[in-house]
């Protein structure tokens, strides 16, 4: 009966909210549940919450919203602590219309980071703005208009009036108001990467409001987010690194804790399985807790069929992620190709030198690099942005001599067999390799080694042609063309994401035939619906489970998109 009750007790976590790994959809009883407190922990909490503003940076899954929201909530329900104001920018790009279509598209940028600031300070302490002509409601159909694309002249005295000085103000008034010392703005989802112009006007907000008496905390990706040329990282904001690296002593203690905090600890899993999954997750708790999910409703019958069976679909998964990058940003295609080359080289590299090596020498999981060359600076960012290289401190080894070393992801490594040559498997001779408290040197290799000249030299944007005289561009951000002087326009993200085919979206066979047998052809069509759900319904054999769950299929679909 104990066993049973535990086992129910891991189903009921499997099933809710169909096993919630973001953050952002938990009630705080439930993050308070899963938070797992650790030295590394309680360091970013520390951060959060102290005086100065902050980037938060990790890859996604790292726990950036996670560390956030509990920093608010301790924060709100302890007086002693700074106001916090928690504000989250997911839907940025639902904005990135105007930017093709508006002349004042900074403008209107910026009244809605500002008004979804005071929209969220209002929320939670239920002070009215009196230095603001406008009222709660009227910045809140703002936000909802400005998202749906309805931008109107009304706004426009709206857009004119609100400005950082006046939020600062509002906030002052609230820290009057509830006795508090100073606040905290945490600005989460604030990598605004799939627009540039976006990002630079988001981070001059940032340095701007940031006083005496309110610090901003941002959330930002490690590789790839801008910051302009009037932003100056370490001067204007303290970068935190949040991706705890997989050689770090804490590692495997704060993943043993995750599951605990998740699952209690009644997972009938073999010890070294486990630890194997949590070297696999390569420092991303989501991916741990979704391949702990992965293994226990696996049907296969061993664990060690169930664990290639998960690795193998991970594998797929993460590389089929990071090419997805160019659907969004189709310039950047052949720096992602290139950089899947890259990362494909070093894991040939780390499996070389290992099956080098006997059963008593050392291996390795890491390659220090050097002499990279400059036009590669995008390509490894990118790799970073995906989780799929981890960038370690960078060593000297005399003048001029840089080595930058960098960890793979575990679970390609594992995939690949590239630390130990072996016919079967064994997870404790992998994980003797992983556990190795004192590493060996990196394997080292130049570049050029890693890929081809003429790969090195197509290290360069794909950027459209000119429109009308198809002269090709020449950079990045390029308004008129160089040659004839017409406008270039970039397609909108935003609306090739709308434009998406539903049948080519990743649903199952049955998903696909009821979408087929709807009127709903794309994206746009579910979206702009006002029932879709009860649309579904309506098809033969379509209840309201599998009515919800296709819902949320195809919405999930579009903010990871998105997002």
């Amino acid at each position: 009966m104990v066993y049973k009750s535990a086992q129910n007790k891991i189903e009921d976590a499997l099933e809710q909210a169909e096993f919630e790994e973001r953050a952002d959809y938990l009630e705080f009883e439930k993050l308070n549940d899963w938070t797992v407190t650790s030295k590394h922990f309680n360091n970013i909490q520390k951060k959060l919450i102290q005086v100065g503003a902050k980037l938060i940076t990790g890859p996604r899954g790292t726990g950036k919203t996670h560390q956030m929201r509990f920093a608010h909530y301790s924060c709100v329900n302890d007086n002693s602590k700074p106001l916090s104001i928690y504000v989250t920018f997911n839907h940025y790009l639902r904005l990135e219309t105007y930017l093709h279509e508006s002349s004042n598209a900074i403008s209107i940028f910026h009244s809605w980071v500002l008004a979804k600031i005071v929209i969220a300070c209002f929320e939670e302490y239920k002070i009215l703005p009196q230095n603001i002509e406008f009222t709660e409601s009227d910045l809140r159909s703002f936000v909802i208009d400005i998202e749906k694309q309805n931008y109107s002249e009304e706004y426009k005295e709206l857009v004119s009036f609100l400005n950082v000085r006046t939020v600062q103000d509002y906030i002052e008034s609230v820290l009057s108001h509830t006795n508090r010392k100073r606040a905290i703005l945490l600005l989460d989802d604030a990598a605004l990467t799939l627009t540039n112009d976006y990002l630079v006007e988001f981070f001059d907000i940032f340095r701007s409001l940031k006083s005496t008496k309110i610090s901003p905390k941002a959330s930002v990706y490690p590789g790839s987010t801008k910051y302009g040329p009037r932003f100056h990282l370490g001067q204007d904001a303290e970068r935190v690194p949040l991706w705890l690296n997989v050689s770090d002593p804490e590692y495997i203690d704060f993943m043993k804790a995750v599951i605990i905090a998740r699952f209690s600890d009644n997972l009938t899993i073999d010890d070294d399985m486990k630890q194997l999954l949590m070297f696999c997750s390569f420092g991303i708790p989501r991916a741990y807790i979704m391949f702990i999910r992965s293994f226990i409703e696996s049907d296969r019958k061993t664990a060690q069929s169930k664990f290639n069976s998960i690795l193998e679909e991970k594998c797929k998964n993460i590389i089929e992620e990071y090419k997805s990058i160019s659907q969004k940003l189709s310039q950047f295609t052949g720096i992602i190709n290139i950089g899947e080359t890259f990362l494909n080289s070093i894991l040939s590299e780390v499996k070389a030198f290992n099956y080098e090596k006997t059963q008593s020498e050392e291996k390795v999981i890491s390659i220090g690099i050097s002499d990279i060359d400059n036009k590669a600076e995008r390509m490894i960012k990118f790799l970073i942005e995906a989780g799929l290289l981890y960038e370690q401190d960078e060593v000297s080894h005399g003048p001029g001599r840089k080595l930058r070393r960098f960890i793979p992801h575990i679970s390609l490594l594992v995939n690949t067999k590239s630390i130990i040559k072996s016919r079967g498997f064994k997870a404790s001779d992998i994980l003797d390799v992983l556990n190795n408290k004192k590493p060996p040197q990196p394997v080292r290799r130049k570049f050029n080694k890693l890929l081809s000249n003429d790969d090195i030299s197509s290290l360069v944007l794909n950027l459209p042609p000119c429109p009308s005289c198809q002269s090709q561009r020449i950079a990045e951000g390029q308004k008129f063309c160089h040659i004839c002087g017409s406008e270039l326009v970039d397609g909108s993200i935003f609306k090739k994401c709308m434009a998406q085919k539903l049948l080519e979206i990743p649903l199952t066979p049955f998903q696909k035939r009821v979408i087929a047998e709807t009127t709903y052809e794309t994206i746009e069509d579910v979206i702009s619906s006002s029932d879709t759900a009860a649309e579904l319904r309506r098809i033969k054999g379509v209840g309201k489970v599998h009515s919800e769950r296709i819902v949320n299929k195809i919405v999930s679909w579009t903010n990871e998109f998105l997002y």
